[in-house]
């Protein structure tokens, strides 16, 4: 065999290589955001993704996910942690853990509130609901604190939130009182 054609096909094996490896990471590293895009796309009518709206104080607040459901409105807080993960409803920072270095975060379930009533005072006799979902590149090794859901657990917990369906008028009213006063950010 040619000495040439052996570097080609070598060169060539080793391009293959990269781009499978690339491949596996990129999709790997995506696939927790697809599913994200799937519960909002399955949920939801409309949706609206990384808003501010005016919160109750004259302020704005920060929304990962406002979704249009039959139900109303509901605030998704997406979280998307590697590692372990331990927190308490009550606790103000949650820890994870990576290997045996641990990093502290604010607790998600503080701030949930304030986001729903931002949304309910702009939608009025609408339901609202917020959730914090956690992608499953993490766990929560000694329970998930109540409120806190899974990305693969979050279809049977709105399940009673979905019915009955609202009129669709009054639906489509609350998401342009939304509509006029978001901004993205």
């Amino acid at each position: 065999m040619d000495k040439q054609l052996i570097v080609y096909v070598a060169v060539a094996a080793v391009v293959a290589v990269i781009l499978v490896v690339w491949f596996v990471r990129y999709y790997r590293r995506n696939q927790h955001q697809r599913q994200i895009n799937k519960l909002v796309n399955d949920l939801s009518h409309k949706a609206l993704r990384n808003i501010l709206l005016p919160d109750t104080v004259d302020g704005q607040i920060w929304i990962d996910y406002l979704l249009l459901t039959d139900g109303g409105l509901i605030v998704l807080d997406i979280r998307d942690y590697v590692g372990n993960l331990f927190g308490g409803d009550n606790i103000n920072e949650w820890t994870q853990m990576i290997g045996v270095r641990s990093h502290k975060f604010a607790n998600p379930l503080l701030g949930l509130p304030a986001r729903i009533n931002a949304v309910q005072e702009i939608v009025s006799d609408v339901p609202v609901i917020g959730h914090i979902i956690f992608t499953r590149r993490g766990s929560f090794q000694k329970g998930k604190p109540e409120g806190v859901y899974m990305v693969d657990e979050v279809y049977e917990q709105l399940s009673h939130f979905l019915r009955p369906a609202l009129p669709a008028d009054k639906l489509d009213k609350a998401w342009q009182r939304i509509l006029a006063v978001q901004k993205t950010g």
